[in-house]
């Protein structure tokens, strides 16, 4: 097993991020074929009632590991546990992290440009799905 410090998580709800204030955590490659990574991290009640509706149930993450200068990674998995802790929460997710290709700009551009975006929208968009790690739909999907 090999662990690194996670510094920084958001959340995706509802086509948005929540940043969570990050106190401390840690992800565990398990290396296991099944749900490999283990996350767990402390953070502030903040989002107690939006994160208590989505305890049991898959999300994805943006997860960056060990430096804040990191590319963050995607993470798809089930967030397993929360528990309050001397006003903090405790948070469990089991899941993969989602590799992408080593042409995912280029594919993102050619798919963006195939579906009609231009100029400043073409580059608002681009520049949303690459800090998202967007899964590219195509019509395929």
């Amino acid at each position: 097993m090999k662990s690194f410090k996670v510094v920084e998580l958001k959340l995706e709800h509802e086509n948005n991020f929540i940043i969570l204030d990050l106190i401390d955590g840690i992800i565990i490659n398990k290396e296991k074929q099944e749900d490999p990574w283990l996350i767990e991290i402390s953070t502030s009640t903040d989002f107690k009632d939006i994160l208590e509706e989505l305890v049991g149930t898959e999300l994805e993450l943006l997860v960056t590991i060990t430096r804040h200068s990191n590319e963050p990674a995607r993470f798809k998995g089930t967030f397993n546990e929360m528990n309050e802790i001397d006003n903090a929460l405790s948070l469990i997710f089991n899941g993969k992290i989602i590799v992408q290709g080593p042409h995912y700009a280029e594919d993102l551009l050619s798919h963006l440009l195939d579906e009609g975006y231009e100029q400043e929208k073409l580059l608002n968009e681009f520049k949303a799905m690459m800090e998202s790690k967007a899964e590219i739909k195509t019509s395929d999907d």
